[in-house]
């Protein structure tokens, strides 16, 4: 079995509210939850892969100045839009970094809206077809972003501030089983390979598998970050994975820069990074206090493992080394390995 240092210990469902909120104090001392000194211009796209005959929304949120950015991409889960991931994306965005949103055409929000029976409509999306087409959203948008990059149009004059070398791959819930596959997840025998090798890093926000079995898991070797909670469970429709079976995600990985983040009552819509839905999570009654400190859990420590794996910040890597569970305190557990 591989060590896995316990970073903070805790029982998970004994915590009540108020001893959660003590822990919104050490948040607020983390150099990484304050929102960074950059304006960010956010812009819509809206590229076509003729290849497959595919337009493809995207939502571009870049850093003021010249500088060269380190850029981050974030696939919506299932039934999502441009939106998905907005809290994420400003956060990072004011510490300079840029954020590409892709919409994914087929499992994005025109699959439930105006369906007679939107739950089927949803779970029909959920499929291995989509999951390739999704990944495949993302091989075009990082193969666009090397052929603008070189592009005299002014146009694309935003693209030739990119670092391609410092990409980032995120996404919440199918986006994040998205991520999992561009990282290096295996599925099934004799498919075609879904791995992308560009990207450096990559977080998953409610990671899940069905099996989570190591072999399946072993070609993720790059850094990766999973976050989820005890509440991240099903979601509106009847859709959705038990806990520990996001978790296991985490469990499932191979040692070398891997982390989990475990939030205690957080549930499946908060990591969207994105404003709440009525009724969309089925399983907890929101609480905005609760919400606020996840959401400054979240934005601290994605922005310092960004930092430390795309910016090869030394402080961020000693800050999440060392002091990102004392940051997590009460509110939930941090894993390494």
């Amino acid at each position: 079995m591989r060590a896995v240092r316990r970073r903070t210990l805790l029982k998970a469902f004994a915590l009540s509210p108020g001893v959660l909120l003590a822990g919104a104090a050490a948040a607020a001392a983390s150099p990484f939850a304050a929102a960074g000194p950059f304006a960010a211009a956010v812009g819509d796209l809206r590229w076509t892969d003729a290849s497959r005959g595919r337009p493809l929304p995207l939502r571009l949120r870049l850093p003021a100045g010249q500088a060269p950015l380190a850029v981050v991409l974030f696939s919506h889960g299932l039934g999502g839009a441009l939106s998905a991931g907005q809290f994420w994306a400003e956060h990072w965005a004011s510490h300079g970094l840029a954020v590409i949103h892709l919409q994914h055409p087929g499992s994005d929000q025109s699959v439930w809206q105006g369906a007679p029976r939107p739950a089927e409509a949803l779970r029909q999306a959920a499929s291995g077809e989509q999951l390739a087409a999704r990944v495949a959203d993302v091989k075009f948008v990082l193969d666009e972003l090397a052929r603008r990059r070189v592009s005299t149009d002014p146009a694309d004059a935003w693209v030739r501030r990119l670092d391609l070398e410092r990409i980032g791959m995120s996404g919440h819930s199918f986006g994040a089983v998205t991520t999992q596959a561009i990282a290096g997840q295996a599925y099934g025998r004799g498919g075609a390979p879904l791995a992308d090798p560009r990207p450096r890093a990559f977080i998953a926000f409610s990671p899940s598998s069905r099996a989570a079995d190591a072999q399946e898991f072993a070609g993720i070797t790059r850094p990766f970050l999973a976050l989820t909670g005890t509440a991240d469970g099903a979601v509106a429709q009847g859709l959705g994975v038990a806990p520990g079976q996001r978790r296991a995600v985490f469990d499932a990985l191979p040692p070398g820069n891997k982390m989990l983040v475990w939030l205690t009552g957080a549930d499946h819509m908060i990591f969207s990074g994105s404003p709440r839905i009525e009724r969309a999570a089925s399983n907890t009654r929101p609480d905005p206090a609760l919400d606020e400190l996840h959401q400054r859990v979240v934005c601290a420590v994605s922005l310092a493992f960004w930092r430390a794996h795309l910016l090869d910040d030394a402080a961020a890597r000693t800050w999440l080394q060392h002091e990102a569970a004392a940051f997590v305190g009460n509110s939930g557990e941090v894993l390494t390995r």
